[in-house]
């Protein structure tokens, strides 16, 4: 396991460069999946717009505006605190890791003065320098109208479903823990750990729903073009739990391998060097001892959770992205990754290590609740929409390809 970059170039490549350690294994993959989950949404808002199911809208845009004192100030602040703290963090990252990154951080002692003016000066030139070709198409200030094509604002959306999927992903995540006082609670919510994947679906659901709509864009025909996106990201955001080590791992496999070729990892693993440092201490921790103390193993080989949600997601991705052909009316895509998502989350949480509660004498996890009511929606309006779509007149213009 590689609780952060550092690990993972010292084991593969046998590099050790310590500004990597700033860069956390899990942090790195869920940015990865964002940047998947862009592309793959991009895609198909172009396919749909070239088929001509989804138009832009007009917007006005006010152009040649001069350099103003707000860009230049947001842009010295931003510059500075990249370059102050930025550049002194790459080259002394173990103050910026453990128990003493917090205060090293928020201190003005540790950071380079030459490197925030440097930084902060070369964001206002690029700034100047868009608003001189911008000045020189229009010279004088007014108002101009462009279209705007609902995969121009992928980027938008990618940012407003990842802040606010992290934020939804913490506060559920926050509801299962007991916190002995209010400090306790802020500290673990500014933390880089405990993110629990429905609460971030949910809010960004809401978040990304109200953003479309103030936009013109069919909700229906985003929700489609998304679910793929989704589910790809659920896989991909798996490997970040699996590569770190997170805790995110099943119950002990008490089964023999069944296939001699089927390697231990993808059956039953240790988890060596994992960031929960659980539970049984290594002898053989070749890495530096200034790499940190993450020098710990399961004592009994569990079930690799995060690689078989991986592999499921992958054939729902694949399931999904079939199926945006075979569909007319829109929604339909969406709702059965509803089903599918729930499904597949209801039948792991069964080998995964989670906390069960009772309700009308059914002992379920958090997760599981979730993902029967999302089961039952997504089968509920997909067999509506079916019905719905039997009853409309074939017509290429209303296929979803």
């Amino acid at each position: 396991m590689y609780p952060n970059l550092r690990y993972a170039f010292y084991d593969i490549f046998g590099l050790d460069i310590p500004a990597l350690s700033l860069i956390q294994t899990y942090g790195f993959f869920l940015a990865l999946t964002f940047v998947a989950c862009g592309i793959a949404l991009s895609a198909d808002l172009k396919r749909r717009e070239k088929l001509g199911i989804l138009q832009g809208i007009e917007e006005e845009v006010e152009v040649g505006l001069p350099l103003s004192f707000m860009d230049i100030i947001s842009n010295v602040i931003m510059g500075f605190i990249l370059g102050f703290k930025g550049v002194y963090a790459i080259i002394h990252p173990k103050l910026f890791i453990g128990n003493n990154a917090k205060d090293n951080l928020f201190s003005m002692d540790h950071g380079y003065w030459w490197a925030g003016i440097i930084i902060a000066a070369f964001l206002v030139f690029i700034k100047y320098r868009d608003k001189i070709k911008e000045c020189t198409e229009y010279p004088n200030r007014q108002k101009i109208t462009k279209t705007i094509m609902p995969h121009q604002r992928v980027t938008d959306i990618v940012i407003l479903a990842a802040i606010s999927g992290v934020i939804g992903a913490k506060l559920l995540y926050m509801t299962e823990r007991d916190y002995p006082t209010w400090s306790a609670m802020i500290e673990d919510f500014f933390s880089g750990s405990g993110l629990a994947v429905y609460g971030g679906f949910i809010l960004a659901f809401f978040v990304v729903s109200y953003y479309v709509r103030s936009k013109k864009i069919p909700l229906p025909q985003l929700f489609d073009a998304c679910a793929p996106a989704m589910i790809l990201g659920t896989g991909l955001g798996r490997l970040g739990c699996h590569f770190s080590g997170d805790g995110d791992w099943g119950d002990p496999n008490p089964f023999a391998k069944p296939f001699a070729w089927l390697p231990d990892w993808l059956w039953a693993y240790n988890y060596p060097n994992n960031v929960m440092n659980t539970n049984l201490l290594m002898e053989d921790c070749y890495y530096p001892a200034d790499f940190g103390d993450y020098c710990h193993m399961l004592s009994k080989p569990v079930f690799p959770t995060p690689i078989f949600e991986l592999i499921i997601c992958l054939i729902i991705f694949a399931i999904l992205w079939k199926l945006r052909h075979k569909v007319q009316l829109h929604g339909i895509v969406f709702t059965v990754y509803l089903f599918f998502t729930g499904l597949q989350r209801f039948l792991l949480e069964m080998i995964r290590v989670n906390d069960d509660y009772t309700v009308a004498g059914l002992s379920l996890s958090q997760a599981q609740y979730i993902a029967v009511i999302l089961m039952v929606l997504g089968f509920g309006l997909t067999s509506i929409m079916l019905i719905k779509q039997k009853k409309m007149p074939v017509s290429g213009n209303n296929t979803t390809a």
